[in-house]
């Protein structure tokens, strides 16, 4: 059992094989690995005086907007660049979609769904390969959200 979790909880941790983004309903893009999801609110430092005494506590300060990396053995379609590449024109309606990151059992069957609105692919990165190498090129893409949100799968 994992440290922290009761026995229910041990048994119910996700495991996935894939995962897609859809957008409008259709699959722009499967992958291999999510590298992670990130939410972060910064904390900010906040002082209180009284007659008495001067306290600080740690309050929460600005959201950072979400972000998602997934990483994929590199394929032929042109999805993911095609959307990318309307970010680095400057095409921010183009380029800002809503979409959903669904996570794929072993049977097919999804297991975890999230909710990206108006997001992005900030970053897109295709790994290095060495000619007449048998290694699969890796593509990494790091998507950026205004708001993320857990919906059922």
């Amino acid at each position: 059992m994992t440290a922290g979790l009761g026995p229910q909880q041990s048994q119910d941790a996700l495991t996935a094989a894939r995962f897609s983004i859809t957008i409008d309903g259709y699959e722009v893009a499967s992958f291999s690995e999510l590298s992670g999801i990130t939410t972060e609110v910064e904390p900010v430092d906040y002082m209180s005086s009284s007659d008495r005494e001067i306290s600080f506590k740690k309050l929460p300060g600005k959201a950072k907007p979400p972000t998602v990396v997934l990483k994929r053995g590199k394929t032929m379609g042109m999805e993911l660049w095609s959307w990318h590449q309307a970010v680095l024109m400057g095409n921010i309606v183009a380029a800002r979609k809503s979409c959903s990151l669904v996570m794929y059992n072993f049977d097919g069957k999804p297991v975890a769904r999230y909710y990206l609105e108006n997001a992005w692919p900030s970053k897109l990165e295709i790994g290095a390969l060495r000619a007449g190498s048998s290694e699969v090129l890796m593509e990494t893409v790091t998507i950026v959200c205004e708001h993320l949100q857990r919906v059922s799968p």
